[in-house]
């Protein structure tokens, strides 16, 4: 074989390898996005099964508080989950003289109407408020809200609006007619700013307070979700001290951030039966009583949530028992709040009630 041909193959040979060589690396990279790829939807896979599992845990969560809410009594430590009946002394007393007795005395066991975080099914967790522990916009007195934003403008951005100012343009956002309050505003002052117009109606949210001018501003302290843990648009001017945040105890005149905070301390270990207990712990007497009261509203909020923290969904509901041929309860609205990184902090109680028991493997 001649030199020129040994060439030749020689050159062929190292083409060949070279294009083997070529190949092999495709083939590995093609291997490696091929990989990568799989890993990804694999990812994706189990992010959404989980997703799934944490929806319809919620659903099932959600199904099952409503059941007790429509099945359940409740006492001054909120919401009953068995038949569990406790009676003071004098409900004992007419007991033995044949009365018929349903006592409001808590019994140790129910699911707190404070937005304490609870135990739901498969990991999720749940919160009830009442409607009563938080301050009603719509009716609540001057007095009280006054006492609110004062508390509000201790954020980052105060107000530059009197409280009487405020007072007034709420009141001209939800009246029917067109007259000016003094220093406030109506349609005509809505429209020249850009702004949706008044609704000329009582508020139906908590958060559609930030749609009345002045009110934004004297807002911007507070966020959304603590607006709604403190606000309510139910009719009601009570204050329910066994189921109210500080922030609202703290609206009561006499009633500092020390003093509410003793009161939900104590509440936590046992209920208040009697408003002379509240001013025991609070060391203050509010003006007037008919502010106060110990038992819960026929509605509330209910909070979703997974322990991993993010999306909370806020269901807000009331119970229609004497609705004819209805639903023994409705639900007002719905909303989410997302990226709520407070619902990570903080333990959650068990719930006694049966329908809430983990499923056990039946025995081999």
């Amino acid at each position: 074989m001649g030199a020129a041909m040994r060439g030749r193959m020689r050159k062929h040979s190292g083409f060949v390898l070279i294009a083997v060589l070529a190949v092999l690396v495709i083939l590995s990279v093609l291997a490696s996005v091929i990989g990568v790829i799989t890993q990804r939807l694999r990812d994706e896979q189990i992010v959404h099964e989980r997703q799934l599992r944490e929806q319809i845990a919620m659903a099932s969560t959600r199904a099952t508080v409503l059941y007790l809410l429509t099945s359940q009594r409740m006492t001054f430590g909120g919401l009953t989950v068995d038949d569990r009946i406790v009676l003071s002394e004098d409900e004992r007393l007419s007991q033995r003289n044949g009365d018929e007795q349903l006592s409001y005395m808590p019994v140790g066991n129910e699911v707190a109407l404070d937005s304490s975080a609870h135990q739901g099914l498969d990991g999720t967790r749940f919160s009830l408020q009442d409607d009563r522990g938080l301050l009603a916009i719509n009716w609540a007195p001057p007095a009280l809200l006054a006492n609110y934003v004062q508390a509000v403008r201790n954020g980052p951005k105060p107000a530059a609006r009197p409280f009487e100012t405020l007072f007034n343009l709420l009141q001209d956002y939800q009246d029917p007619d067109d007259l000016y309050r003094l220093n406030s505003a109506e349609r005509s002052e809505y429209e020249r700013l850009g702004r949706s117009p008044p609704s000329n109606r009582t508020l139906s949210t908590p958060m559609e307070l930030r749609r009345v001018i002045g009110w934004d501003k004297a807002l911007a302290g507070i966020s959304d979700k603590d607006l709604n843990d403190s606000l309510t648009v139910v009719r009601s001017a009570q204050i329910n001290v066994n189921t109210a945040p500080a922030r609202v105890l703290q609206t009561l005149p006499g009633v500092d951030a020390s003093m509410a905070q003793r009161a939900v301390a104590a509440r936590t270990l046992t209920p208040f039966t009697s408003l002379t207990a509240f001013y025991g712990v609070a060391g203050a007497i509010p003006v007037n009583e008919d502010l106060l009261a110990l038992y819960p509203m026929a509605s509330g909020t209910l909070k979703l949530w997974s322990p991993e923290g993010g999306a909370v969904m806020v269901l807000h509901w009331t119970l229609t028992p004497r609705d004819d041929g209805g639903r023994p309860w409705r639900e007002d609205y719905e909303f989410i709040h997302l990226g709520d990184e407070t619902a990570k902090q903080g333990m959650a109680r068990p719930v006694a009630a049966k329908v809430f028991a983990e499923p056990h493997a039946a025995p081999q």
